[in-house]
């Protein structure tokens, strides 16, 4: 299975984002420049690496032990160039993949944390159904050719389950035919109302909440804090 992130950074987060860059991993010159942004994404690959070891966001059947991560690639948009007070939006991308050591059969669920509100397209493996579903909101189901795609948000509790089955037709293994889970977010400042990259709906972001800034936060407390003007 891979998951895919999408993250947009509006306004003063933009901001914040590109100072703690240049603290964290620059030469705090008030400027972000290439290879401090190399070295921010291997230190956020590291970091999602010991995150997910702590606190693992996909489990299968309510637990994480057959859950494995063997892949995490993180890519820091070039947008992010310049003087760390630039406020211009940030769209940054990452990518986990896992491989589920457990065979997937009739009523098994998988459970997925993400970021409250955010936006969320999971296109299952070739020959799965669903049988339903926790915590998608303004839910959507297609048929993109042997696979069914499911489109909605994380809902406030920031999680989804799935209960998924085997088609008569073809019986696999997850393993063998990946699946795949897309998350969107994006952040809106006090100065601009945004709304959320497919569903339309306004999520409130006051918080910084997202998946690269969490992942910052929680290794620097100063980004909880505006940077200096």
């Amino acid at each position: 299975m891979t998951w895919e992130y999408q993250e947009q950074v509006t306004g003063n987060e933009s901001v914040i984002f590109r100072n703690l860059i240049d603290l964290q991993e620059g030469n705090r010159d008030n400027f972000v420049n290439a290879w401090e942004i190399l070295k921010a994404e291997t230190f956020l690959r590291n970091q999602t690496k010991e995150t997910l070891r702590a606190k693992p966001d996909v489990k299968l059947n309510g637990t994480s032990e057959p859950v494995k991560v063997t892949d995490v690639d993180f890519c820091i948009s070039k947008e992010t160039l310049g003087k760390t007070l630039k406020n211009s939006s940030i769209t940054n991308s990452a990518s986990v993949s896992y491989i589920f050591e457990n065979e997937i059969g009739q009523g098994t669920d998988i459970w997925f944390m993400g970021t409250p509100n955010s936006n969320a397209t999971i296109t299952l493996p070739a020959g799965f159904d669903v049988e339903r579903t926790e915590g998608l909101d303004n839910k959507s189901q297609e048929s993109a050719g042997n696979r069914i795609v499911l489109k909605g948000s994380f809902s406030p509790e920031k999680n989804i389950t799935l209960w998924i089955s085997e088609n008569e037709s073809s019986k696999t293994k997850l393993p063998e035919k990946q699946g795949k889970v897309e998350q969107n977010t994006e952040n809106k400042s006090k100065e601009t109302e945004n709304k959320t990259i497919v569903a339309g709906e306004i999520a409130e972001t006051q918080n910084f909440s997202g998946y690269f800034k969490d992942i910052l936060r929680d290794v620097s407390p100063w980004f909880s804090r505006s940077p200096k003007s």
